[in-house]
């Protein structure tokens, strides 16, 4: 009987225990980026920064993420997290135009000019024809002071086929750097 009672207990108790249930996440790594990305667009950054970390974090290798993360952190004015995005993103892809290119504008933009400058030339040199990694250079050349190299810059990015805003910016660059009156 007390055996009866025993195996009555256990049989109860177990079946009162909870139960661990395990969820498999049905999206990818590029679903959860473009998740993101629409995140973003519609103005939702915790939640867009939430599906850049898990895509990352599903694709060790795969930069595009910690670039998109970069970009929302360097939108919401925090260079120093974007600046470390980009740079884990580097680590992944070494040569991404982009994220040199982006690390280079938050350099920029914390007034860090020499380090943007090692930055921006690598990016030119992945993407010499990418008038926006250009545009990038000529900024920081201008911040540097060093004139002629921010003339040459310029002049050779509107050479390319170019988004009419972005000619738009490096014209006004270019007026900026005639009325300095600094030979080349």
């Amino acid at each position: 009987m007390r055996l009866l009672i025993i195996l009555i207990f256990f049989l109860l108790a177990g079946c009162s225990l909870p139960r661990i249930i395990v969820l498999n996440d049905p999206l990818d790594a590029r679903q959860h980026n473009d998740l993101g990305v629409s995140y973003q667009q519609r103005g939702e950054f915790d939640l867009a920064l939430r599906e850049y970390d898990r895509a990352a974090e599903m694709e060790e290798k795969w930069a595009r993420p910690l670039i998109n993360r970069g970009n929302v952190l360097a939108a919401r004015g925090d260079l120093r997290q974007a600046a470390k995005s980009y740079r884990l993103a580097l680590r992944r892809e070494p040569g991404n135009a982009e994220a040199l290119n982006n690390l280079a504008w938050v350099l920029l933009q914390a007034d860090e000019t020499e380090e943007a400058l090692k930055w921006a030339e690598r990016a030119a040199a992945e993407a010499p024809a990418n008038g926006a990694v250009l545009d990038t250079l000529a900024a920081v050349q201008i911040a540097r002071q060093d004139y002629p190299a921010a003339r040459r810059t310029v002049s050779r990015a509107l050479l390319l086929e170019l988004d009419p805003a972005l000619r738009e910016g490096l014209h006004q660059k270019q007026a900026v750097l005639d009325s300095l009156s600094v030979e080349p």
